[in-house]
């Protein structure tokens, strides 16, 4: 390990010039001390690190002390670095491998390639948490991507939706990342199934190997799973009759999907637009029409309307008091 860590410190020297002990140390996640007894070992080792002084200063490499990589064009240089942006990967533990296996690669190239990575990270950035989504801590992961890498079944406690755990042994064929959400795609005895990882509550890898159907492809398989789970959710059809205060801010009340919705309606005398639109269930209606107050109109259905007034005439009388 401490050979790997020598030759990461010297190239992080080589790519970024100089360095100060505490940028070395939380880079390679070691302590300062430590840091220092290394930097004596490539000393040593015949490396020549010097120290800088002083405001501003820090370790570096002789000038003299490069050698040449080429081979690499600008749209290389670029996809190379990309793979330093933060991402759902790193919940893998291959972020550090990650960065290592750039280092070596980058460490030797020429200023202008250096100066172009440095352009690049300063103008590209990737969160991929979905707005207002906490992380979802998937404490199982690092044992089912082995169990995925090794084509070994897993034996789980799965707590399902309604709250009910149930235990099921199953042959992991991979995993996906949906924004920051870690999906597990499994064969079981009742067919193909899809596991929030997240939800494991508890995971054994068992010594048994299953054999993977050649013809599987991952990708294709998530995309037909992701139509059909999307076709399978429940349906709650309403007609709004939407003000036009609230016209131009319903995509970001409704999503993006209710703008086309909004192009294609034509206002009446007041300025108002009938809608149809669809929600998964009348409880995700109730709390988007009480949120839009008297800016819409509930004409279907009638259950919705006859909800909606109970619900306010609820919320006056508890506030009244």
């Amino acid at each position: 390990m401490r050979a790997d860590r020598l030759l990461s410190l010297m190239m992080l020297l080589q790519t970024r010039r100089q360095m100060t002990a505490e940028e070395l140390a939380n880079e390679l996640e070691v302590s300062k001390r430590t840091i220092y007894r290394d930097i004596d070992a490539l000393s040593v080792a015949g490396v020549p690190v010097y120290a800088n002084g002083g405001p501003g200063g820090g370790y570096a490499l002789l000038d003299s002390y490069r050698t040449t990589l080429t081979g690499l064009n600008e749209g290389e240089i670029q996809a190379l670095f990309m793979l330093t942006i933060p991402s759902p990967i790193s919940d893998l533990g291959v972020s550090q491998q990650v960065k290592t296996a750039v280092l070596k690669l980058t460490s030797t190239l020429a200023s202008d390639h250096h100066q172009h990575a440095d352009y690049l990270r300063q103008r590209l950035h990737l969160d991929a948490a979905s707005w207002f989504q906490t992380d979802e801590p998937a404490l199982h992961l690092k044992t089912v991507q082995e169990a995925v890498w090794q084509d070994r079944q897993l034996v789980l406690s799965y707590r399902r939706r309604n709250g009910k755990v149930s235990e099921r042994t199953i042959s992991p064929y991979g995993l996906v990342a949906k924004a920051s959400i870690w999906y597990l795609v499994a064969a079981t005895d009742k067919g193909m199934r899809v596991y929030r990882v997240s939800r494991i509550e508890a995971v054994q890898m068992s010594q048994m190997h299953f054999a993977r159907p050649q013809d599987f492809d991952l990708a294709r398989f998530w995309t037909d799973w992701v139509i059909g789970y999307k076709a399978s959710l429940p349906k709650y059809p309403v007609t709004l009759r939407i003000g036009p205060d609230l016209i131009p801010v319903l995509p970001y009340i409704l999503g993006e999907d209710v703008r086309s919705l909004v192009e294609q309606a034509q206002p009446d005398s007041e300025g108002w637009l009938v809608v149809d639109y669809t929600f998964e269930r009348i409880e995700e209606a109730q709390t988007h029409v009480l949120g839009m107050g008297a800016s819409v109109d509930v004409i279907a259905p009638e259950e919705l309307r006859v909800n909606i007034l109970k619900i306010a005439t609820d919320i006056v009388a508890h506030y009244s008091h």
